[in-house]
């Protein structure tokens, strides 16, 4: 048997033994002199026996097991050298008195027994129970993923009898161990900095694997409280697992997000770039061919071409740099009261045939960087009338509530499923297989802005059919002045 198993572990503070001890020596003396001062006829020995051996159960409840046997003794000697017969000598004249000394000796130490293994009984299930607790809530939380290395080596520190736990790890078998986690416990360490107390400053190591253990620094483990740091540890482990497999886990997503925004690039490189400039070489070769007379309507037609081409590809380029500026955070409002009667005709005019324009006159101005919400309200537009049926224009309509004002852009549209939602604001996401042009990026640069300029942009289903893109802008306080809108916004070059 190892002597771990041997050692007998100390359940009671150092205070607590101390007064124990001090009791084992007072107490018997003490009942000495209280029976002294009373008439030795109005007690027998049978109540000053049961007395003393109340005396003893005290002291093994304050003190333990060792005091209490050494209150029994000190007791044994009191009854026999002042309440039996002959008094003042350790000898007892009486064969019954001398029974009853040795029963109360007997009784004393095995009551003293009794009493100490039932309060070692009890501090042992407490700490059993602290420990289950711990280790129950440290279990939960692991697997709901809310915990941290930190928050273990915390908990190990708080519940076992240590001055300090600290948790490391390696790279490899033989390479240097480093700290991960660290925490003190309320066991204070020895004072003077001195050289460590044996049994009292000594160092545990736990190994949770190869490449991770758990230091302890206090009182030397008992066998259960081992088996109990040990599940501990392995909860670290996982711990540290979790947070290797998480960090894992996003740098994966954000090389897939690399990957798609590539892939995403490149196709709109190949194709909704590619169109316009295609459109706008063919129409400049068709002007500048010297073996064709063309006719004037003909050359009219081509001008507008490549008039329509190069704006398109204009907002094609604008909104990459919008969506790149946005992830960068290069984008910087300058906001004022701005009246939407000047903004939201500039933002739609490039529309003005596809769209049913219906914004009072009499809208309260709102706090907004003109430049930016123009731009917002153009990829709303422009989303809208890219899905909006043949035939069936786009409404642009707006009201006020107490301390918004709320623009919306309506189409009849497909709609957007609710499953899409969550993911149509993302860059290069289009809202349908069509095929239609577009980098899929519109209405990403619009959310984007929208928060960049303090407004509130949802998707809502259109009544009969389609979506409504609600934005909602806040209103400028009375007291302050108009701002024209002037064509600039918050957006570093």
């Amino acid at each position: 048997m190892s002597a771990r198993r041997r050692t007998r572990p100390t359940l009671l503070a150092p205070a607590r033994l101390a007064l124990g001890w001090v009791l084992a020596l007072l107490l018997p003396v003490a009942l000495t002199a209280g029976f002294s001062v009373v008439d030795s006829d109005r007690v027998a020995l049978a109540q000053e026996v049961m007395l003393f051996l109340a005396g003893v159960v005290a002291v093994a409840l304050v003190g333990g097991l060792w005091p209490a046997v050494a209150t029994a003794v000190v007791s044994n000697l009191c009854l026999n050298w002042f309440f039996t017969q002959p008094v003042g000598r350790l000898h007892v004249s009486e064969p019954e008195n001398a029974l009853a000394l040795a029963v109360f000796v007997v009784v004393a130490v095995a009551v003293a027994s009794v009493v100490d293994l039932a309060a070692r009984r009890t501090a042992q299930a407490a700490r059993a129970r602290a420990e289950a607790s711990a280790l129950a809530a440290l279990a939960r939380s692991v697997l709901s993923g809310e915990d941290t290395a930190q928050a273990v080596v915390e908990r190990v520190a708080e519940t076992f009898p240590v001055a300090h736990a600290r948790l490391e790890e390696r790279d490899d078998e033989g390479a240097p161990w480093h700290a991960v986690a660290a925490a003190d416990g309320p066991q204070e360490p020895p004072a003077g900095g001195g050289a460590r107390r044996a049994g009292v400053d000594a160092e545990t190591e736990v190994r949770i694997d190869p490449l991770r253990r758990l230091l302890l620094r206090g009182r030397p483990l008992s066998a259960a409280d081992r088996q109990a740091v040990e599940a501990f540890g392995a909860q670290a482990g996982i711990v540290l697992e979790h947070r290797r497999l998480r960090e894992r886990a996003e740098q994966a997503h954000a090389l897939e997000l690399a990957e798609a925004t590539r892939t995403a690039l490149l196709a709109a490189v190949s194709h909704d770039l590619r169109t316009p400039l295609a459109a706008t070489r063919a129409a400049v070769d068709g002007l500048a061919a010297h073996d064709v007379d063309l006719h004037p309507d003909d050359r009219e037609a081509l001008v507008g071409t490549i008039a329509e081409s190069t704006t398109r590809l204009e907002r094609l380029i604008g909104n990459l740099l919008d969506i790149s500026r946005l992830q960068t955070g290069a984008v910087h409002p300058v906001l004022r009261p701005t009246s939407l009667e000047e903004v939201v005709p500039l933002a739609v005019e490039p529309w003005l045939d596809a769209i049913a324009l219906d914004v009072p006159e009499d809208l309260p101005l709102v706090h907004t960087d003109a430049g930016l919400l123009e731009r917002v309200v153009a990829n709303l537009v422009s989303n809208a009338v890219r899905h909006a049926p043949d035939g069936a224009p786009a409404l642009v309509t707006a009201s006020a509530s107490a301390d918004r004002v709320e623009l919306r852009v309506v189409d009849t549209g497909p709609g957007v499923p609710r499953a899409r939602r969550q993911t149509m604001f993302e860059p290069f996401q289009r809202l349908d297989d069509t095929g239609a042009d577009g980098l899929g990026l519109g209405l990403a640069v619009a959310a984007g802005l929208s928060r960049a300029i303090g407004a509130e942009l949802v998707a809502r289903d259109t009544p009969g059919g389609g979506l409504t893109m609600a934005l909602s802008v806040p209103r400028a306080a009375a007291t302050e002045a108009p701002r024209a809108a002037d064509g600039r916004d918050g957006i570093d070059l």
